[in-house]
């Protein structure tokens, strides 16, 4: 495997590398950095791997040569000072990926697939903890409307490497991808606090209903209120008003996982 050395933090790579922490680097480049051991062995095979970036305390490591190898990208060492200054870990495995940017649009046909849609919600770590969770329910996609970015490596950290084995869509048109759904004979459900939707456990869920999950702060955008055909509920006592973003999408998904 030819291997490339560079010590500076100042040399071009690094500085390219450093700067893909920034949403409008990534746009410009389709470029975007997976980092740590178990996301960059969850990523082979699964996407296109343009550099394997090892920091220069693993280059010994047979397991981290191995994984570089089979990455199929240029692999690169950095000292650990160069490798800092793109790292955004506060304890680094010592490897990362810059991996090339793939097709995410919605495909025409969503017949027979387990979808979530996120509406503007905008913490990476929620973004990326509920993506892991429809994964672990058996959820076939995420569509993301107005959130946190796909590519943050807040969110593909917080993925723990589900970002690499279930589709997850961006979203410029939340009507479109509403109304899409809906024309299939899909039920579209809002998770909202309204005394007039479906209540989790009392009502009946369909395996074919698509939910969408809302914001931290305002839920739901009044728009997807509006062009949902029901909204669905969390029963809660009083002790509480809601849920975190993260916590209401395990419960939920959790229920729908359970339908055949």
């Amino acid at each position: 495997m030819e291997t490339t050395y560079i010590t500076s933090r100042t040399n071009p790579l690094v500085i390219s590398f450093s700067k893909l922490a920034e949403k409008k680097e990534r746009d410009k480049t389709g470029l975007y950095i997976a980092e740590g051991y178990k996301l960059c062995a969850e990523a082979c095979g699964r996407v296109s791997v343009a550099y394997a970036v090892l920091r220069q305390d693993r280059e010994q490591n047979a397991a981290y040569i191995e994984l570089a190898q089979r990455s199929g990208g240029a692999c690169i060492i950095l000292s650990e000072s160069a490798y800092d200054k793109i790292s955004k870990d506060h304890a680094p495995d010592g490897i990362l990926f810059v991996i090339q940017m793939e097709s995410r649009e919605i495909p025409a046909d969503l017949t027979g697939e387990r979808i979530c849609i996120l509406d503007g919600l905008q913490d990476p770590g929620n973004v990326g903890t509920i993506i892991r969770t429809a994964a672990a329910l058996g959820f076939d996609r995420v569509i993301l409307h107005g959130c946190a970015d796909v590519y943050n490596p807040k969110v593909t950290r917080a993925t723990m490497g589900a970002f690499f084995k279930i589709s997850v869509s961006p979203c410029d048109a939340l009507d479109d991808a509403i109304a899409c759904l809906q024309q299939t004979g899909r039920r579209v459900l809002a998770a909202a606090l309204s005394d007039t939707g479906i209540t989790l456990g009392k009502d009946l869920l369909l395996p074919t209903d698509c939910l969408i999950l809302g914001n931290e702060g305002h839920g739901v955008s009044d728009t997807a209120l509006r062009l949902c055909d029901a909204t669905i509920k969390i029963p809660m006592t009083d002790k509480t008003e809601s849920l975190n973003a993260a916590a209401a999408a395990a419960v939920l998904l959790w229920e729908y996982s359970k339908l055949q």
